[in-house]
This record gives structure tokens, sequence and C-alpha cells, in this order.
């Protein structure tokens, strides 16, 4: 696989303790595999492009609060696993086209964060343009994820 900064930024995101992206709730164990994944991934990726977080505060200051801000942005049924009895009481009532309003501008406001920690991976000074898979391999960096198959669905 090759990775860009565009991937970095992903990772960056996804590694953040209270990101949701790539986790399953219903696959015991999984999410905490995935989790530590992402960490080493972000790390290994930070180091193999050369990026020192902490070599400039001001943008390091800037990229955490834009993680912080990004983990933030949640909906009224995003903590809901299975809503279909909610759901079914709420048909009609014009609550779920605000909800689906407040998930469009979610959506839209994660775009934005992105924007921002891609940018601001620009400017910390990365050293070189894309990274391989191989490249990480060569620093002990196993990027392969967890396979949610080999996990028991736990509802």
């Amino acid at each position: 696989m090759e990775y860009t900064r565009h991937d970095l930024a992903q990772a960056v995101l996804d590694a953040h303790p209270d990101s949701k992206r790539g986790l399953d709730m219903f696959r015991g164990g999984f999410s905490d595999d995935m989790k530590a994944h992402q960490v080493r991934l972000r790390d290994g990726l930070l180091k193999a492009f050369g990026i020192d977080l902490k070599a400039d505060m001001a943008l390091f200051m800037m990229l955490r609060a834009t993680l912080d801000s990004n983990a933030a942005v949640r909906g009224p049924m995003s903590t809901f696993g299975e809503a279909g009895l909610l759901l079914r009481k709420l048909e009609g009532t014009g609550v779920l086209d605000r909800v689906n309003q407040i998930g469009e501008l979610n959506v839209r406001s994660r775009e934005l964060h992105f924007e921002i920690v891609e940018e601001l991976i620009g400017l910390m000074g990365p050293t070189v343009e894309k990274v391989t898979s191989e490249d990480l391999k060569a620093m002990h960096v196993d990027d392969t994820p967890p396979n949610p198959d080999d996990y028991e669905i736990d509802y």
C-alpha cells in the first residue's frame, strides 16, 4: 500500500482516543485492537514522513484543538446501536428530519476538520511525499488492520 499526506491526516484523526471511525461496537475486543492499530499506524506514518508533531508548539496546539473538535462532532442518534423502537416512535414527527439535517452538517464539519488537519500536517514539514507498506515494515510497523471476521459478534 502507498500512503500520502492525505492518508496520514486520516490516520492522525483516527488515532484520537475519542474517534469512533473504523470501530465496531458489536464485535467484542475488535474496537480495542483497531484503536491500537490506528495509533501504531499514525505513529509509524509520522516517523516515516519525518514529522515531529511537537516541533512547532503553535501548530501542535492547533492540531490538538482540531482533533478534539472533530472527535466531539456528534448527533442525537450517534450513541444508539439499535434504535428501531425509537425510530418508530419518532416517525412523522419531524424529529427525524432534523436529526438527518444534523447528520448532513456533521459530515461537512468532519470534512472541514480533515482539511485543516491535512493542511497543518503539510505545514509541519514532511520530508517525503509518499510512504509504502514496505517502508513501514522496515521500521517494524505492521499496517495490517485487524480483521473483523476474526471476532465474535457480541450483541
